[in-house]
């Protein structure tokens, strides 16, 4: 380096103790030598020489520190009033920002200006990371009941590379209902060829027949879905939504997610791709039968042995067993086959259709 740049380094580049340590030695050797030598070895204009040592004249080491460059009046500064009015109106509403601030308490001050002072105050809320978020959602549904709070959901399986070949040489089902309860984990799944509110209907009557088995009271049970049409979200507006008056007449309770809120059902999203990853694109099924008997495998083990490290490394059914919420054995049931329960409900043949005789024939024979 060198040493015209020495000051101009110290300058940009150095700390405020640097500073102080550079300054004494320019005084010390403009002091010995001279104004003109000093302002050569150190590489500054003789007038900054000359500014240092007045100043240390004046006031002594403390001088050789840097001085705000800050205007002395500033015109436009906030009073102490609206500044008081800002910090008054966040702490009654820390949820706010500026611009509702601004909006509903009539500050006089411009968005920037309420933020600078918030900043200042240290009255801004430190934004969470995704994991905490979810870390608090975990302690909320940590709270619920085992088996009272459920998420009803259809998962699409015609789009698994490994499992649509099979789907269609062996005629096998498109679509998966699945119940997750949100405080255990444990799934509750049905399979279907379509997506229907008597698929639905079905599914749910099921699964509250397995609870009821359990000793499980449906009036501490509610069920969560989306707005699909399969679950009536489409009928909302309207006074009769069948779907939900069903839940209802057994005595759950139901509740859609809100709009655009597709992360509120997380539970029974998230157990979706964990079925895909571990069972569709590993297995192979020769047959419908060999379908349903591996899938309820899956179904036993996801629920009795597979710990869920999300939930403290435990399996549903040993949660549910803490809680000491109803009949273990009565929980562990097969996958459901909405199809062949359409079929024995409604007293629908398997193939072909009843058609009636003609009276025309009836008169000939």
């Amino acid at each position: 380096m060198r040493s015209r740049s020495i000051y101009c380094h110290m300058i940009y580049q150095g700390s405020n103790q640097k500073h102080i340590d550079v300054r004494r030695a320019l005084i010390q050797y403009a002091q010995t030598y001279g104004i003109k030598a000093a302002s050569r070895k150190f590489g500054c204009s003789r007038n900054t020489v000359r500014l240092w040592l007045k100043r240390f004249k004046d006031g002594g080491a403390s001088s050789l520190l840097d001085k705000t460059r800050a205007p002395k009046n500033i015109p436009h500064k906030l009073n102490k009033e609206i500044e008081e009015q800002i910090i008054q109106a966040r702490e009654q509403v820390p949820c706010y920002g500026p611009k509702r601030l601004k909006w509903f308490f009539g500050i006089d001050a411009s968005e920037g200006s309420i933020y600078r002072v918030l900043k200042e105050k240290k009255l801004l809320r430190k934004k969470r990371k995704k994991y905490q978020k979810k870390n608090d959602l975990r302690e909320v549904k940590a709270k619920y009941r085992a088996l009272s709070h459920h998420q009803l959901d259809v998962k699409y399986l015609f789009d698994i590379s490994n499992y649509w070949p099979q789907m269609q040489d062996y005629n096998l089902p498109k679509y998966q209902y699945t119940i997750r309860d949100t405080k255990s984990g444990m799934i509750y799944l049905g399979f279907a060829k379509e997506v229907s509110k008597t698929n639905s209907h079905l599914f749910l009557e099921q699964y509250f027949k397995v609870l009821q088995a359990s000793g499980i009271k449906l009036e501490e049970v509610i069920i969560q879905t989306d707005n699909g049409s399969e679950f009536g979200g489409t009928f909302r507006h309207l006074d009769r939504n069948d779907f939900v008056e069903m839940i209802q007449t057994k005595g759950a309770k139901h509740q859609y997610i809100p709009p655009g809120m597709c992360n509120a059902n997380a539970d029974v999203e998230s157990i979706h791709n964990t079925i895909e990853e571990e069972f569709f694109d590993l297995e192979n099924f020769p047959s419908k039968n060999a379908f349903m008997n591996k899938v309820s495998g899956y179904q036993l083990y996801y629920n009795l042995v597979r710990p869920n490290f999300s939930k403290k490394g435990k399996t549903p059914m040993q949660i549910i067993e803490e809680e000491q919420r109803g009949n273990i054995n009565n929980l562990l049931q097969e996958c459901v086959d909405l199809d062949q329960l359409f079929r024995i409900k409604y007293k629908i043949p398997k193939r072909g259709q009843h058609l009636p005789e003609f009276p025309v024939l009836a008169l000939i024979f």
